[in-house]
């Protein structure tokens, strides 16, 4: 239905992208939509714990563990002293100025139209930076 003066082309083009929404349980599904109620959230919360604590309960036990030698414990520990240091990283990407900006895509474009080895066909798919 499209009233008195509007463009047909555009109704049917929101009619189509309406079309191609995922459905309310896809939604759920992917956790973007809650359940509609509260006791139906609360029912799966449960449900949940429930499956994750009998999890924890039939864990292997250290001792198993050890005897299937997944896990091993070595008796001796080497234990040293470090001096503290600054563990911050230098960020020399943030000293850029525009112009090494754009000369390093400008490398970057240079190298993949020259000197890169691409298929033939695939050379359509080399993403070139903006100058």
């Amino acid at each position: 239905y499209c009233r008195k003066g509007e463009n047909p082309n555009i109704f049917f083009l929101l009619l189509q992208r309406l079309s191609q929404r995922p459905t309310a349980e896809e939604l759920e599904q992917r956790n973007i939509l809650q359940p509609k109620n509260q006791a139906d959230r609360q029912a799966e919360v449960r449900e949940i714990k429930r499956r994750l604590t009998r999890k924890l309960s039939q864990r292997p036990t250290v001792a198993e563990l050890q005897a299937r030698k997944i896990l091993r414990f070595h008796e001796y520990v080497e234990v040293t002293d470090a001096q503290d240091y600054d563990r911050r990283a230098d960020k020399p990407w943030t000293k850029l100025t525009p112009a090494d900006k754009a000369a390093i895509r400008k490398e970057l474009n240079d190298y993949k139209s020259t000197e890169m080895e691409v298929h033939e066909e695939s050379r359509i798919y080399t993403r070139f930076h903006r100058p």
